[in-house]
């Protein structure tokens, strides 16, 4: 067996630590201007380019005036975003600061409620609206009698049990937040040229490299984040394709032409709409990161949008007289990612499957053509790559105060919810500013793992699956200290997290708000990169999910810090493969997805060398393990069911391949024992069926000798039942760890 050269794939960039640290890094006494595609654009920044204005003097005086209503807040930050008068509102932050939740307007009443007294006659007008909402339970109500005797005969009061918490602000919070937190948050925006006095580089995609700053610049980042000052940072695209074209409405099409046929009558000549289009379609680059979330929801809408196959549209999917859309031609990605990939192994994969259904002449034929499939030309590759770069997340929150819909309903209680829990980050932190560092790594595997002995990364005949424990009723932030807590992250961190989503990613980036920085420099994740973040604090507890989502409580965070000041907790954003259809998801059994998987889960379970040292330096530690002199332990990877639910990945093998991940992982890590695997912490959310299936396979692996990865991925992608050609057509009825119990042996 050959040994392990950990550089060949893993090479730790460097830690731009851009906080003062004393002994580790120095701090300028002025300000560093950086205006370029390589760095973070801020708004106190010299504009290089002659059309762009600077909007900070703006800025700085229009928060330094106290602003005492959400009217007065919309109207600030529309200053420095005249151009997005006409797109933006803001009646969900209206409807979260102004507008009673029904749970809270019923408790008002806080009395035995009469259902003979007229309403009108008793109660608020308010609290009338809400009590008509509200379904009184049947047990309230004899079950002797029928419905029209119930209605005519005199009932006994009913007491309604309504919880005295809401989500939405009440009217004494709501006069703390606009007389004591919002000139707190203003004047914290404002010292962003004080704080952040180096200029903050993109994390890019393929360079492996990471970012320090303190808790405080994280907070005024935010903070300018909450008042939408970040100007637009998307670079051009690569192709004039790539670009959303501005789309004009009836309204707009209508005056056009109105205007056309006056210019007509006086014998002017008129641009039409497409050259407006054409026009337009290059100045759209800064609302599309503000736009992104509402697209993606509308996207996904049930509505669907123009059908396909029938040629005139309609209820995209739901006409009997459309068809099945095609599968999409397989393209190799470009770049360094498209090792991960794994073509080689797709080819493989068919070979495999078609030696027991297939003749030799049939099956050559099948192996050349999906060969023939995975070719890429070279010249696909964009020609000045230098010149554009990827789609960045959004990072300015008008997403969050944004909805169509207007009055209370603009803002739903998980919504609520999401505002609270940012309110009460900013109410923590302006009040006792918190002295932490936080360090966000983009660690990138520069070389496809394929688990097989010829690697050397696995000792034939000595491999050892790591210890798991599951946990099937706590979430993943209870995990204990010194353990990676996983984020289901989309490769976009932070998903929507901006936006209306309030799942596991979401959700975790509201209770700590310092994640959601992470989207101003980070690029959108490739096959082969994780983003692993070291010293976040929790500043709140919450309970419920996703529309039940509700923010409970203050949590005060005791997690011990490092010698750089970072708390001792880990995040690791790895974002799954999405399988959306129900092709795809049986698909997701075929080799190269799995091996994707595993590389992917493998990046983010590798330790971090530059959060592993107290410093937050990067330690001489690429090199063969023998020559490094320093010594890493295993952590426990608490993790759960990644890539599932909306994602489409199946429960059991995800949990298989995390599985792989987390006991060869460990092998990858410099100055790590090979015979030690990092133990995994599975969470299973509420799902004791699933837990109890894990437990019973777990036990029936440890029973038999030594099993590898290899021969486990075998038996996963003959998982499926398969056609004559090697397609994936239906699962079979065995669960799938059932039937991997067994089919290991053979």
């Amino acid at each position: 067996m050959s040994t392990i050269n950990h550089s060949d794939y893993f090479v730790t960039g460097p830690n731009h630590i851009l906080c003062e640290v004393p002994g580790v890094a120095s701090y300028p006494t002025t300000f560093q201007d950086s205006w370029d595609m390589d760095h973070v654009r801020l708004a106190c920044s010299n504009r290089i380019y002659p059309t762009d204005v600077s909007h900070w003097p703006e800025i700085v005086k229009a928060l330094s005036q106290p602003i005492r209503s959400c009217q007065e807040l919309s109207e600030v930050i529309l200053r420095w975003n005249k151009a997005k008068e006409v797109g933006w509102n803001f009646n969900a932050l209206d409807a979260f600061l102004n507008h009673r939740s029904d749970a809270e307007l019923i408790a008002q009443a806080e009395r035995i409620i009469d259902v003979n007294t007229p309403a009108s006659e008793s109660l608020d007008p308010l609290i009338v609206e809400a009590l008509a909402r509200v379904v009184i339970p049947k047990h309230v109500v004899s079950a002797s009698e029928d419905e029209d005797e119930q209605s005519q005969q005199p009932q006994a009061p009913v007491a309604l049990h309504i919880p005295l918490t809401s989500q939405f602000l009440s009217p004494a919070e709501r006069t703390r937040f606009f007389d004591v937190i919002l000139p707190r948050m203003q004047a914290l925006a404002l010292r962003l040229p004080e704080l952040i006095k180096k200029p903050i580089p993109f994390l890019k995609q393929q360079q492996d490299s990471a970012i320090t700053l303190s808790q405080e610049q994280i907070a005024c980042l935010t903070a300018n984040a909450f008042f939408n000052t970040f100007p637009g940072r998307n670079v051009p695209y690569k192709t004039k394709s790539y670009r959303r074209k501005w789309r004009p409405s009836r309204r707009h099409i209508q005056l056009k032409k109105d205007q056309q046929d006056r210019d007509q009558k006086h014998g002017v000549a008129s641009q039409t709409v497409e050259e407006h289009q054409e026009e337009n379609s290059d100045n759209s680059e800064e609302e599309e990161e503000e736009e992104e979330g509402s697209r993606r929801s509308k996207g996904s809408s049930s509505r669907g949008g123009r059908g396909r196959g029938n040629g005139r549209g309609g209820r995209g999917g739901n006409s009997s007289t459309a068809t099945a859309r095609p599968p999409k031609p397989f393209k190799r990605t470009p770049g360094p990612a498209g090792q991960f990939d794994f073509v080689e192994a797709m080819t493989s994969s068919l070979e495999t499957v078609l030696d027991a259904v297939k003749t030799p002449s049939d099956k050559e034929s099948n192996v050349e053509e999906a060969v023939k499939d995975t070719e890429v030309s070279t010249s696909s590759a964009p020609a000045k790559e230098e010149l554009w770069g990827p789609k960045m997340p959004s990072i300015n929150l008008v997403s969050m105060f944004w909805n169509e819909q207007t009055g209370k309903n603009a803002c739903t209680d998980a919504q609520a919810a999401k505002l609270r829990c940012l309110i009460h980050y900013f109410d923590r932190v302006t009040s006792e500013m918190p002295t932490g560092t936080v360090t966000y790594h983009r660690q990138v595997l520069r070389k496809p793992v394929y688990l097989t002995s010829e690697e050397g990364v696995i000792s034939q005949g000595t491999f050892k699956l790591s210890s798991v424990v599951v946990d099937t009723v706590n979430g993943l932030e209870t995990a204990p200290q010194g353990a990676l807590q996983l984020d289901f992250a989309n490769k976009n961190i932070g998903g929507g997290a901006l936006d209306r989503g309030a799942v596991q990613e979401e959700i975790r980036f509201m209770i700590c708000p310092e994640m959601i920085v992470s989207r101003l420099f980070s690029q959108p994740m490739q096959a082969n990169e994780a983003i692993l973040i070291k010293g976040i604090e929790q500043y709140s507890d919450y309970i419920g999910y996703s529309k039940s989502f509700e923010w409970f409580a203050d949590h005060r965070d005791n997690t011990p810090r490092d010698k750089l000041g970072r708390r001792q907790r880990e995040i690791c954003a790895i974002d799954a493969k999405p399988f959306k259809s129900k092709v795809s998801r049986i698909g997701q059994f075929d080799k190269p997805l799995v091996l994707r998987e595993i590389n992917k889960a493998i990046v983010g379970f590798r330790p971090s060398p530059i959060n592993a040292s107290e410093w937050g330096l990067v330690p001489q530690l690429e090199g063969n393990s023998e020559s490094t002199g320093s010594s890493m332990v295993p952590r426990a990877i608490a993790t759960g069911n990644w890539g599932c639910g909306a994602f489409g990945g199946h429960l059991q093998l995800k949990f298989v391949l995390q599985w792989i991940a987390a006991s060869v992982s460990s092998k990858l890590s410099p100055g790590m024992d090979s015979a030690m695997t990092h133990d995994m912490l599975y969470h299973t959310f509420g799902m004791p069926e699933l837990g109890r299936d894990i437990e019973a396979f777990v036990k029936v692996l440890e029973s038999k000798p030594s099993i590898e990865p290899k021969r486990l991925i075998e038996c996963l992608v003959k998982y499926p039942r398969r056609s004559s050609t090697g397609e994936a057509e239906k699962l079979r009825e065995k669960g799938l760890l059932e039937y991997l119990s067994s089919a290991v042996d053979y």
